[in-house]
């Protein structure tokens, strides 16, 4: 082989890397601005109004109420604000217990505007039984009144679910933290 040769072949190689780096260039940059072109944010002007305004008005409500899908989505807050004011309370976080109990009144109220046939076993057994207790406790920031009254709680929200229909729901002490919330 020539040096000649050795040269073309070298030149002919770079030529080939450089056409094939400028065509993974050129297809990256077109996936980049077909992708920025159809997800743009520019707030409303891509989707005037979203799925609800594309209802015709007698079908909205029926579609807001399949989206908040019965009670399920009140009780699987309530769940998670149970947990978290139950670590808070452990942590000595009361500030934090407390609010976690407050929303958790509020899920629950707010579920029970939307399933009101709910309401007499909720008030009854929880609203305006043990939760108040549990409450007063946290406010006291005694963590053995609120362990004794959270037992209780527990007992009337499994009540309750036996009430409703639903005696295989049984609520336990939390085990597993859901949210990385520290008391510093």
């Amino acid at each position: 082989m020539t040096r000649l040769g050795s040269r073309i072949r070298t030149v002919l190689a770079l030529a080939i890397g450089a056409a094939l780096l400028g065509l993974g260039a050129a297809a990256g940059w077109e996936a980049v601005r077909a992708q920025g072109h159809s997800h743009t944010h520019s707030h409303g002007a891509a989707d005037q109004g979203g799925w609800y305004k594309r209802l015709a008005p007698e079908a909205r409500v029926a579609a807001t109420e399949r989206q908040f899908r019965g009670f399920e989505t009140t009780m699987a807050e309530v769940s998670y604000r149970y947990t978290e004011m139950y670590f808070g309370a452990l942590d000595g976080n009361w500030d934090y217990a407390g609010h976690m109990g407050a929303t958790l009144a509020t899920a629950l109220t707010t579920g029970l505007e939307r399933r009101p046939q709910f309401r007499k076993n909720a008030d009854a057994l929880f609203l305006k039984g043990p939760y108040p207790q549990v409450m007063d406790a946290i406010k006291a920031k005694n963590l053995t009144q609120f362990k004794q009254r959270v037992e209780v709680l527990r007992a009337a929200c499994t009540s309750c679910h036996s009430a409703e229909a639903h005696p295989f729901i049984k609520i336990g002490v939390p085990t597993a933290r859901r949210n990385p919330v520290v008391n510093e």
